[in-house]
């Protein structure tokens, strides 16, 4: 689908879940539409092109989605079209990136998918890439919760029931069409049910038959359903809708099936494989570069930091380096581009004026030569003055803090003057508490808020600490085992994920030990 005309950014803004007024020129980002109930029309990627919005939709629902949204056009400049395409085909991974960033194909809609980044394109034309079969794609599908419209997904499914509520909605946006209740429920104590990620630890071999299956755990009776099921590095794992109660990070749980296996399963949250974030997949393509650099593969080595850069162009160590390899081989006009650029990524960069002072240098450019190191030395005397009034602003948040903490603990102090044992105030000073560092201290109070309110899952949270504290690691664990199971029964998953956090560090120091 292609909107077009004055008003279209904004009124696909105010129709579907994600920020496409935020979304930069050239840039893609999964979106859905809603009903005002908050329940799924339709879903699919959105790319913002400098006169144009393009949305790839799943086929059998394009022409519902552009009617329904065509039907909410009143006095807008807006002209929705369906646009009949050739084949599609998905170039994934750093080459696809770059390609994409360098050629500016009109046929290729960058896209971040199945954990990875790259771009779809349409047309016959051969590109040259590796092939990505069928048999990763779905794997990948899988552990990143990416649903099938008409099998994980219909029309009126709540979106909160979907792993697209992660993915596709924007949580700082305003109003959209069923926003109400997407608020409202998330808000809340979120979905009865939504999906999750199983990881199959004991039990017998799994395949294709448990899904649609439901299962029993000590929880419920029908703890979830599997949606899907998958192996990826020789692992084995099930997608399934996971009760309410359930769905806390790395618990693990026993799932019975009537008249089949028992699995006992590690719970992950989708998507279980992300698209990897700029900066850290340029750093790695950095490192792989390095080592061809060590051992002396320096074309395979620039190859390698062109294409960190065309991941991330604001990877400022990137033109660092590949400018200094260029200088070494008398590459000075590009390698002078190259700092020209870090300059605009980074205006402060000490190293980028001196090494175009260096290359100038090197080319004669005297005068332009002694500019350059005087804004190097400008440059870093800046950047000291930067660091020091960070130094400064540190110094003076840190003593707002103390106060702050001061003056609360002296609030808490008086409710339980008047009160001893008051749960929100025995927490409340009960925390402050292990924030100092007084964990016996800390201990007394946030064992008497839980007397008063023994499901009070943030106060066994803190005192799970105040325990890790005092170096009682048993007490913690058990606190922290205790608390799961209370926030996890009250709907409070952040908390219950916390405390399985801090049972996995525990458990793995232990192992270490």
């Amino acid at each position: 689908m292609v909107a077009e005309g004055r008003d279209a950014v904004r009124f696909l803004h105010s129709q579907l879940t994600s920020d496409v007024q935020g979304l930069g020129p050239e840039e893609s980002q999964p979106t859905a539409l809603l009903d005002r109930g908050g329940r799924l029309q339709a879903f699919g990627f959105l790319y913002r092109r400098t006169d144009r919005v393009e949305i790839l939709l799943p086929t059998e629902i394009a022409a519902a989605t552009v009617r329904r949204l065509a039907d909410n056009v009143i006095s807008d400049d807006v002209t929705l079209t369906i646009v009949d395409t050739p084949r599609l085909h998905l170039a994934l991974g750093a080459e696809a990136v770059r390609r994409v960033a360098e050629d500016g194909d009109e046929s290729r809609f960058p896209i971040a998918i199945y954990g990875s980044r790259g771009f779809v394109t349409w047309g016959d034309g051969d590109l040259d890439l590796p092939i990505i079969g069928g048999d990763q794609l779905e794997p990948r599908r899988v552990l990143t919760g990416l649903p099938r419209w008409g099998d994980e997904v219909t029309e009126g499914v709540l979106i909160h029931e979907t792993a697209l509520i992660d993915t596709a909605v924007s949580k700082d946006k305003g109003c959209y069409l069923g926003q109400e209740t997407v608020a409202k429920v998330m808000s809340g104590r979120g979905a009865a049910r939504a999906p999750m990620l199983l990881e199959v630890i004991s039990g017998d071999p799994i395949g294709s038959e448990l899904v649609g299956k439901y299962f029993a755990s000590d929880v419920a009776k029908k703890s979830g359903t599997v949606l899907s099921s998958t192996r990826w590095e020789d692992r084995d794992f099930l997608q399934a809708m996971l009760v309410r109660e359930l769905r806390v990070q790395d618990r693990e749980i026993e799932c019975r099936f009537e008249d089949g296996p028992k699995l006992t399963v590690r719970v992950h949250s989708l998507p279980f494989l992300s698209s990897p974030q700029l900066e850290a997949w340029a750093r790695r393509i950095e490192l792989q570069a390095v080592k061809e650099f060590a051992a002396d593969r320096e074309e395979e080595a620039i190859e390698l930091y062109e294409r960190a850069i065309a991941v991330c162009p604001s990877y400022a160590d990137a033109y660092e380096a590949l400018g200094v390899i260029l200088g070494r081989h008398g590459r000075y006009e590009e390698a002078i581009e190259l700092m020209q650029r870090l300059l605009e990524v980074d205006p402060l960069s000490v190293m980028a004026h001196t090494n175009l002072s260096l290359y100038y240098n090197q080319q004669g450019r005297i005068e332009d030569a002694e500019r350059e190191a005087a804004e190097a030395m400008r440059a870093k005397m800046r950047c000291e003055r930067d660091e020091k009034e960070l130094a400064e602003a540190a110094q003076d948040q840190t003593a707002s803090a103390i106060a702050d903490r001061e003056r609360r603990a002296a609030m808490f102090r008086q409710v339980l003057d008047l009160d001893p044992d008051d749960a929100l105030g025995n927490f409340g000073l009960g925390e402050l508490l292990v924030e100092e560092g007084r964990f016996a201290e800390a201990i007394t109070h946030l064992e008497r808020a839980l007397m008063a309110d023994p499901r009070y899952s943030a106060a066994l949270l803190a005192l799970g600490r105040a325990h890790e504290g005092a170096e009682d690691l048993s007490s913690a664990r058990e606190t922290y085992r205790r608390g799961v199971d209370v926030a996890a029964a009250r709907g409070d998953l952040a908390t219950a994920n916390k405390m399985q956090e801090r049972l996995a560090v525990l458990d793995a120091a232990t192992t270490l030990e």
